[in-house]
């Protein structure tokens, strides 16, 4: 089955001057994908939103959405994306019915397409108080009504969660996964790994301009050849326990009195508790720790740093022999 690309970048450079802001961006963003993009301030991730959005043109390379090339002209290219920024900016004297109405009429949709999506996001019952009077996360409601309101295919979200409390960030991943669920796929910038982790089927990483990692979490726990951390909590002590292990060639590994430390790849998690289980060992509880979206981005970006460092200043092992 052929798979179906809602967003399609190719070669994508800007420069801003001397500066270059994105270097030869490659991504294709399947239909029904929810993809996190990740990156320190300054990697690039705003320049490219802007550039998927036609805000920005690139030096080089293609955006393709939905089928159409992204020129920054094309009004049925703007039918198929819903943003939201990391900061809307309201009528602070508007109700927030007056303001999705503005939103609906600029798109010429119905009013009863905005009572259907005010209820969405759950606002009908304050839909006649002022903008002004919102709080953070009641903003960020609206926000996300006016970036669905016309049923985007591609909806992309700037640093979504920045700003609420708990409760809204609760209700917006709820939202988020009701909209891909329903078909919209999504593309959202965060800063919160975590994030990142919950929400996303695809990931990538964005470092000083450049996409150094595309794929799963699990994909890139492979690549890296991360391990899991396990702790084995034991129903009493045994003797030469760590002997046992080491003749099964289970290591490395820490046994201390009523416990097992050891780390292993993902799948071997079965292969370590068999040789425990036959010799009659009574585990108590078992503590696994798989590597974590924090310590895969971390790694990631040490090394891409290592090897960009290396091509400003390439090793020089050449020894020059002069005369005395």
């Amino acid at each position: 089955m052929n798979k179906k690309y809602i967003l399609e970048i190719e070669g994508l450079n800007k420069f801003f001057g001397s500066f270059q802001a994105v270097k030869d961006l490659n991504l294709k963003l399947e239909e029904g994908d929810i993809f996190a993009l990740l990156g320190h301030n300054g990697a690039g991730k705003s320049t490219l939103i802007k550039m998927l959005l036609g805000l920005v043109n690139p030096s080089g390379g293609k955006v393709t959405i939905g089928g159409i090339q992204q020129d920054g002209r094309n009004r049925a290219i703007k039918y198929k994306i819903g943003y939201l920024p990391e900061r809307m900016y309201f009528y602070d004297n508007l109700t927030a019915w007056e303001t999705i109405v503005f939103y609906a009429k600029l798109k010429n949709l119905s009013l009863a397409r905005c009572e259907e999506v005010l209820k969405q996001v759950g606002l009908t019952e304050f839909k006649g108080r002022r903008v002004g009077a919102f709080s953070k996360g009641m903003q960020q409601r609206l926000g996300l009504a006016q970036a669905i309101i016309h049923k985007p295919e591609l909806l992309i979200l700037d640093e979504p969660t920045t700003g609420l409390d708990p409760i809204g960030i609760i209700e917006l991943k709820k939202m988020i996964r009701q909209w891909n669920d329903s078909g919209v796929t999504i593309l959202f910038s965060t800063h919160n790994l975590a994030d990142a982790e919950e929400l996303a089927d695809n990931i990538g990483i964005i470092n000083k301009a450049e996409m150094i990692a595309i794929g799963t979490q699990q994909q890139l726990e492979e690549q890296l050849s991360l391990k899991t951390k396990m702790t084995i909590k034991l129903a009493c002590s045994y003797p030469q326990l760590w002997q046992l292990l080491m003749a099964k060639g289970i290591g490395p590994l820490e046994v201390r009195m009523d416990s097992i430390l050891l780390t292993c790849h993902r799948e071997e998690k079965a292969k370590v508790l068999k040789p425990l289980m036959e010799a009659g060992i009574t585990i108590s509880d078992i503590i696994i720790e798989e590597p974590s979206l924090d310590e895969i981005y971390r790694v990631l970006v040490e090394k891409a740093n290592i090897k960009n460092q290396e091509k400003v200043n390439p090793r020089n092992d050449t020894v020059l022999v002069g005369a005395l």
